[in-house]
């Protein structure tokens, strides 16, 4: 509880009513707004990317019980980040064998700001929700019981077709099933409980660890078997932002990329190096003496970044959340390994590694400088989206805006597709431009100190 009311706090200024839609938010509303539920639902992918129509479909409900109001669906991003923490808990304490140690995880993922940036932007709802299918999924397929185990397959389907990168869980559990059990028993019913905690396997049904993935890779090959023509031909569209450059380099560029963001800059100057060293002898210490949760967690952390990791041209902390989740997941295999091989009490060594994550790592700093900027620019787009209602009371379809003296940089006007003013006025196509030079336009709006003056032909 006090894990939770640590995160609700640090993230709390995400549902003050200042905090406005923002960016891609506006896609999402668009598409929920002018986009029938047929354009926006299907079951099989046909893009490869943002084809997630589960989260889709939860952002279509959202707008249309609550509008344009943002703060509902602040409430729900942080919610269902609260709710990813505990079922966090409830995974590693099916890995791992100390409560302590697993609430210290929960508690490293839920307030690890440079990663948990989904929580407080409802465009990355996906992330959010995806990761909370996708912990739902481990842990029913860790029960021992086979009606629980068998809505493990549904729980990764929902993943799946919220967000793309969850494509990966059946290989992540894969890695468990190997790492748990010997060889000859992988097709053997030979497991009722995964816990490490206990050996104890009285009572309840056996089952065979591969046979119980077969329904999950299943669902994974039919989805590989429709993404790989798409993605085929996605390589070779000439916006090559989103391309994938498959190869060692950009394998190892990406990890350091992404680890980075993690520490909150490189393993320079001194300070980072001892952040960088100590987090890295900790992984090291659970690939050694406790590598069964230790590698389940760096495998999560590797597999959820998906194809994000090949983006060269496209790599953004925004996909860090889910990662991060089996991340720290390996951070606390390496401080339950420490105190089995030191002979350490638990609460001691769950209380330096909940120490190392609340003060060695600047989450709190970094929150407020994301916070005071996020809530500067979406308060005055929200003032700035206001005052151009005000004086124009619709717009017609085809409609072009130009925008003037505009600096770089973030304004409500400089959505794709202008797609703020489609949702506003409900119409579709809108045309914005922006450009300082004379051109016909049914509506001209002039940046002006800290507002717009719009004017009317």
């Amino acid at each position: 509880m006090l894990a939770l009311a640590y995160a609700a706090w640090l993230l709390g200024w995400s549902v003050r009513r200042e905090h406005f839609f923002f960016a891609d938010d506006w896609d999402w509303l668009y598409r929920a707004d002018l986009l029938t539920l047929k354009e926006q639902f299907w079951l099989v992918p046909r893009y490869p990317y943002n084809d997630r129509p589960i989260g889709a479909l939860v952002v279509r409900v959202m707008y249309r019980i609550f509008g344009l109001n943002p703060v509902p669906f602040h409430v729900l991003c942080l919610g269902l980040h609260l709710a990813n923490m505990t079922l966090l808990l409830a995974v590693a304490r099916r890995i791992l064998s100390s409560w302590w140690v697993s609430a210290a995880t929960a508690l490293a993922f839920g307030v690890w700001s440079a990663a948990v940036a989904g929580a407080t932007w409802i465009a990355d709802i996906f992330d959010v929700l995806g990761c909370a299918w996708v912990l739902l999924a481990t842990l029913t397929f860790l029960s021992k019981r086979p009606v629980v185990r068998a809505s493990s397959v549904l729980f990764y389907i929902l993943a799946a077709r919220t967000k793309e990168a969850t494509l990966g869980l059946p290989a992540v559990l894969l890695v468990l099933v190997l790492l748990k059990w010997r060889s000859q028993s992988w097709l053997q019913p030979a497991f009722d409980r995964l816990s490490e905690r206990s050996g104890d396997e009285a009572g309840g049904a056996k089952r065979a660890p591969l046979t119980s993935l077969l329904p999950h890779i299943s669902v994974a090959l039919f989805l590989t078997v429709v993404y790989v023509p798409i993605m085929i031909e996605h390589q070779k569209n000439p916006d090559v932002t989103y391309r994938m450059e498959i190869s060692p380099k950009t394998f190892v560029d990406g990890l350091f990329y992404y680890f980075s963001r993690l520490m909150y800059g490189g393993p320079w100057p001194i300070g980072r190096l001892i952040r960088w060293t100590i987090a890295i002898a900790a992984l090291l210490a659970g690939v050694a003496w406790r590598p069964r949760a230790a590698l389940l967690g760096l495998a999560g952390f590797v597999i959820y970044l998906g194809p994000v990791i090949f983006m060269a041209r496209q790599r953004d902390a925004i996909y860090l959340y889910m990662p991060t989740a089996f991340l720290s997941l390996a951070f606390g295999a390496a401080a339950e390994a420490v105190a089995a091989r030191w002979s350490l009490r638990d609460v001691p060594v769950a209380g330096a590694m909940a120490a190392f994550c609340l003060l060695a790592l600047p989450h709190q700093a970094h929150m407020r400088s994301k916070a005071g900027w996020i809530l500067q620019n979406t308060a005055q787009a929200e003032r700035d989206l206001t005052s151009f209602r005000s004086r124009v009371p619709a717009l017609k379809s085809g409609a072009r805006i130009r925008l003037e003296n505009f600096p770089d940089g973030y304004n409500v006007f400089r959505t794709p597709g202008c797609s703020v003013l489609k949702v506003a006025y409900h119409v579709d196509p809108v045309h914005c431009e922006f450009s300082n030079r004379a051109a016909p336009a049914d509506v001209v709006v002039v940046r002006q100190g800290g507002g717009i003056e719009v004017r009317l032909p």
